[in-house]
């Protein structure tokens, strides 16, 4: 069998590379590669505005898999979301806060998508990108799911240093705020590694007082992997019955915290693009995230339903149609 190796760029030049063997090395691109996007099968549509990352966090490897930040022409953006014509749409990418077309930054881009009928979500945000600008922009939105999956990591100084992450959580909690100011009631999720190289017993307890103080809709919490070329990987790694201690508490936290979000959300009325049948209801998200099931006829028909949370329902909530 004939065998080719290749990287992740060029990716659109795949077809004319199956009939190649050996090794294909393109270099690295300084610009967004346009691939056609295929007509999705799916209620929500995912559209890709970035690539790449510029951060070089001490733990992860995807700058040098991905190579640096690259932004997608954003007029092209424009484009696409008003031909897919879709109920929903994410944007997405590895590092969207460092979105910059030529000078046209996050903030320019969703101003330009101000006339666009889809709901807008964002994929994830970095703290540094959350400013007045960027709010007032997605609020003069048409239709904005106020979900913000703000990436934190640690709730610790020491740890958010030695990750080179570039804000203290003084910062961040500021920025949580400003989000809240703007949309009081919305969805703020977050990634957190536990056990990184240099967290200590003190460092971990901090970061679970801190997600307290947040109040965080939900968390996705993971134990820290070694990743070789880091710089984190020339550390000495924590015990894992450690790391699975720490992560147990924090995972016993996030429940408490996604069930009082979910509580506090009761009585609510919400917009549900439902897009599955599963235990015998049809299940979607609304707009601050929340995961909503109801009753009725055909209600994943790709049009947003205006729902009343009744109460907490499995891993989200149960609602009745208006």
């Amino acid at each position: 069998d004939s065998v080719l190796v290749t990287g992740t760029f060029n990716k659109g030049e795949i077809i004319s590379l199956l009939d190649k063997t050996g090794l294909s090395l393109f270099p690295e691109s300084k610009a967004f590669e346009e691939l056609s996007t295929p007509e999705s099968l799916r209620t929500r549509t995912y559209v890709k505005i970035q690539d790449g990352c510029n951060n070089f966090c001490s733990y992860c490897i995807i700058p040098y898999l991905r190579g640096r930040s690259r932004s997608r022409n954003s007029d092209k953006i424009v484009e696409e979301i008003a031909k897919i014509n879709s109920p929903e749409v994410v944007l997405g990418g590895i590092d969207i806060s460092s979105y910059n077309d030529n000078g046209v930054t996050l903030t320019g881009l969703i101003n330009k998508l101000r006339g666009t009928v889809s709901r807008i979500r964002i994929g994830s945000f970095e703290v540094g990108v959350i400013n007045d600008e960027l709010l007032t922009a997605l609020k003069n939105l048409k239709d904005f799911a106020p979900h913000f999956h703000l990436s934190l990591q640690s709730g610790c100084d020491e740890v958010l240093k030695k990750m080179n992450r570039r804000y203290t959580t003084s910062e961040y909690l500021e920025k949580v705020n400003l989000i809240r100011k703007y949309f009081p009631n919305a969805g703020i999720t977050t990634d957190i590694i536990v056990g990184f190289p240099t967290e200590t017993e003190e460092n971990a307890f901090a970061t679970l007082e801190f997600v307290k103080e947040v109040a965080f809709s939900d968390i996705h919490p993971f134990p820290y992997s070694h990743r070789t070329g880091t710089v984190a990987s020339k550390l000495i790694d924590i015990n894992g019955d450690v790391k699975k201690a720490r992560l147990n508490k924090l995972i016993e936290l996030k429940k408490q915290l996604k069930n009082e979000f979910l509580e506090k959300n009761v009585g609510n009325v919400v917009r549900v693009l439902f897009e599955t049948d599963e235990n015998g209801y049809f299940a979607g998200y609304s707009e601050n995230y929340i995961r909503v099931y109801a009753k009725g006829d055909n209600l994943a028909d790709k049009t947003i339903k205006e729902v009343k949370i009744i109460k907490t329902l499995f891993d989200g909530v149960l609602g009745e149609i208006i």
